[in-house]
């Protein structure tokens, strides 16, 4: 039995916890978009991706924050904790975890039991609610999470999986992304039920791999594995400006603290960097994104930058000011899994040297402990507190 835990308008819920003036009010988190909102918010039309002026409509006294990153991590983490005492095999993402209860029967008794406990822990612990759903399988668990929020129990019992799946519109399987669920409707495909009439042959000459596993989910079966996620498949940064700026010298500054920033989680996972990419929004409200891979894995802040800066060069051609910049990292490696470059061999030692020497500092005093490289210019015209400096939105979502 799998269970999957989701936190209830996270951010969101956070900021009632903290300010008791929100509780009952609509409340969005985000800047630019809604990255979360309450459930009186969601009550008004609000939801999260909505651009805010879209918010504001919908909601004229809607109370909208910018948020703060390391409060919804410390959140998090808590419920979290509370999760472990519950199995040892836990995956965590930002706002939701998936647990694997098979075999704890004889300690928890049936999964509504672990359920009920852990969504009355986590509320004494941190005043947040949570939606807890359990299937057979960690597909069935979110299916039935999503069915029960918000704050509920939900549960798909053994032997009416493939019941339950039918009617799940083909976008919801995993391993469905906008183009094969465009390619699928093409075929008149548009519901996991009608997905059925393929034979596990033909999804695989449709989509290779992908097919194989979608012949399974559309049955509801998955057999992915709950394990603890030490490698993520990426490690992103982004922020919107306080405000639209054209000036290359404050492009230049946040670009480096965030690639600093995506960097330094990095190393602190013992991993090393293939592919670097770099996203852009315009004022006018149009995004851009260029991305790079190296055939050496990259941990050194300086040649990460440099990486970076060429591809923001690429994608930011036209003249207009900025609104938000982040970058990405993935296609990791392990640290020290590759043999250095011969041109840079004498100088990437001592580089790394400098950046695990910076990492020991932050990790002991803060990140706002050593302000580096053109990051500099940062300073005076941002805030900082003992996490770095304040942005206008965190990477809330990442």
């Amino acid at each position: 039995m799998i269970a999957h835990v989701d936190i209830d308008a996270f951010f969101a819920a956070v900021e009632q916890r903290r300010d008791p003036r929100l509780r009952g009010r609509p409340v969005a988190v985000g800047n630019g978009v809604v990255a979360s909102c309450s459930y009186e918010a969601r009550a008004r039309g609000c939801r999260t991706a909505m651009t805010l002026p879209e918010a504001r409509r919908a909601c004229p006294d809607l109370v909208i924050l910018d948020g703060n990153y390391a409060t919804y991590r410390c959140f998090a983490e808590a419920v979290f904790d509370v999760c472990r005492d519950y199995s040892p095999a836990l995956e965590t993402y930002l706002d939701e975890a998936v647990l694997d209860l098979t075999g704890t029967g004889r300690l928890w008794g049936h999964a509504s039991n672990v359920a009920r406990a852990l969504r009355r822990r986590v509320r004494e612990r941190t005043g947040l609610a949570v939606t807890v759903g359990v299937g057979s399988n960690r597909m069935l668990a979110r299916l039935a999470t999503a069915r029960a929020k918000p704050d509920g129990f939900g549960i798909i019992e053994p032997g009416k999986e493939a019941e339950h799946v039918a009617n799940l519109p083909v976008e919801q399987l995993p391993g469905v992304g906008p183009r094969t669920a465009a390619s699928l409707r093409d075929l008149n495909l548009t519901t996991a039920g009608a997905l059925r009439r393929l034979s596990r042959a033909e999804l695989t000459a449709l989509y290779g791999v992908r097919g194989d596993a979608l012949y399974d989910r559309c049955r509801g079966r998955d057999t992915r594995a709950v394990s603890a996620r030490e490698v993520p498949a990426s490690i992103s940064r982004e922020t919107s400006f306080h405000r639209d700026t054209s000036d290359p010298e404050e492009h230049r500054a946040m670009l480096y603290y965030l690639v600093e920033r995506a960097a330094r989680t990095a190393r602190g996972l013992g991993l090393a960097t293939r592919t670097v990419s770099v996203r852009i929004r315009t004022a006018d409200g149009k995004g851009e994104e260029a991305r790079r891979s190296v055939r050496e894995g990259v941990t050194v802040d300086t040649r990460l930058f440099r990486l970076a800066g060429e591809l923001f060069e690429r994608a930011h051609t036209r003249r207009v000011a900025l609104h938000l910049v982040g970058c990405a990292l993935s296609g990791f490696v392990p640290d020290g899994s590759w043999q250095l470059d011969c041109f840079d061999a004498a100088g990437d030692p001592a580089r790394r040297a400098l950046c695990d020497g910076l990492d020991a500092i932050r990790e002991r005093y803060g990140h706002s402990a050593v302000v580096a490289g053109p990051s500099l210019a940062l300073l005076g015209r941002l805030r900082q507190d003992a996490h770095g400096f304040v942005l206008r939105t965190p990477s809330l979502t990442r």
